[in-house]
């Protein structure tokens, strides 16, 4: 039993609840492509898609050829092209129908501007160390002070460590969209935190809940702290209980 008494309260919960909700976030943005989303068409779907006034068969998105003059009678494109820290996804012209096709486009820190390497690097660095503290927290419910400092407090102060390391990463993306890479997808006024034509992908959000998750941890670490020293925890421990469950 660890040598000491377990308690685990309802605050203890809701904290790493809160915690591995945020770590779910930063590595679903960390995986994801869709930090930043190109236009519903590209300049590629587009010429697909124009088809001929003179009679010729245009080609819908959907593959099928239909006798159209502009792009009256194609749907919309659903799937769209798109940018993240180191996957990107491309349509890729197979047959008659473009597919969309996603993969590393990252092998060397050469491929990425200053400004991506560095979000990727706070980013990754953040969903480490929000990895570490959901270990923590469940060494938590058996040791709570550490050379005379509380270990709620400091695990809530890395939480802050990690939420600050995230949203600088989310902050520092936008600055490398003056790239060649996202120029050709965007267009050519494309630049620091001026998408143009691109749309903000979930990713982005996914990290900005992520790193306010974290940071709201700090406090959810305080709470739990003071939930092990209430008179209700004493009086099971006085009971002899060596594990205390107030949830």
């Amino acid at each position: 039993m660890c040598g000491v008494v377990v308690i685990a309260t309802r605050w203890w919960l809701a904290w790493l609840l809160v915690t591995v909700a945020c770590l779910m976030a930063l590595l679903g943005a960390n995986l994801s492509p869709s930090w930043l989303l190109a236009p519903p068409y590209d300049a590629a779907e587009a010429n697909l898609l124009k088809g001929s006034s003179a009679g010729q068969p245009a080609l819908c998105s959907d593959g099928r050829s239909d006798q159209v003059s502009g792009l009256s009678g194609c749907r919309a494109v659903e799937e769209r092209p798109s940018i993240g820290l180191w996957i990107r996804c491309v349509f890729m012209k197979a047959s008659l129908k473009p597919s969309l096709h996603c993969g590393v486009y990252a092998t060397r820190v050469t491929d990425l501007p200053p400004a991506q390497v560095a979000s990727l690097v706070a980013v990754v660095a953040a969903t480490a160390i929000t990895t570490l503290t959901c270990f923590a927290i469940f060494s938590a419910t058996c040791v709570r002070v550490i050379r005379g400092r509380s270990w709620f407090s400091t695990i809530g102060t890395i939480q802050a460590v990690a939420g600050v390391l995230s949203l600088l990463g989310a902050a520092v993306f936008p600055l490398g969209w003056d790239s060649s890479r996202v120029r050709s997808m965007c267009g050519d006024d494309a630049g620091f935190y001026y998408p143009s034509g691109c749309t903000v992908g979930w990713a982005m959000y996914a990290v900005l809940g992520g790193s306010i998750g974290l940071l709201l941890c700090t406090c959810l670490a305080t709470f739990s702290a003071k939930s092990t020293a209430t008179d209700r925890v004493s009086n099971e421990i006085a009971k002899g209980s060596q594990v205390v469950c107030l949830i």
